[in-house]
């Protein structure tokens, strides 16, 4: 266990890669955003026969509740269980508590962390 080399390089030139992309991907959002906002301002004073278009179609879907909300919960629940389970494994992997050399230690330890997340969602009497 003494001859890991870690290849720094490469996860700072991935991250700063995700980065890149994700300001990229943001910069469009933003602008894409800034131009449907001010056409809509602009067309608050134009005639209401106009049909409408981009963000006005479906800001009645998505400010509506969900028809089955405890489903969602469900599946949102188990993404961030999910989530913080590969989080812990990354970290630990990071600190080297976790080799790939072990076979089977990165598999076990991901079962039992997913099952010990899982306490945060029972619910107590006293809570």
């Amino acid at each position: 266990m003494g001859d890991v080399h870690i290849h720094w390089f490469s996860i700072i030139n991935s991250l700063v890669i995700v980065l890149f992309l994700s300001g990229i991907l943001a910069m469009i959002m933003v602008r894409t955003l800034r131009r449907d906002i001010a056409q809509y301002n602009r067309d608050d004073d134009a005639d209401e026969s106009i049909e409408e278009t981009g963000w006005k179609l479906v800001h009645g879907d998505v400010f509506r509740p969900p028809r089955f909300p405890l489903v969602l919960t469900g599946f949102v629940g188990s993404g961030i269980q999910i989530l913080c389970m590969a989080l812990v494994v990354l970290v630990l992997a990071m600190f080297g508590m976790l080799s790939p050399a072990s076979r089977g230690a990165l598999m076990s330890a991901s079962i039992v962390l997913y099952a010990f997340m899982g306490f945060k969602d029972i619910r107590l009497p006293c809570c």
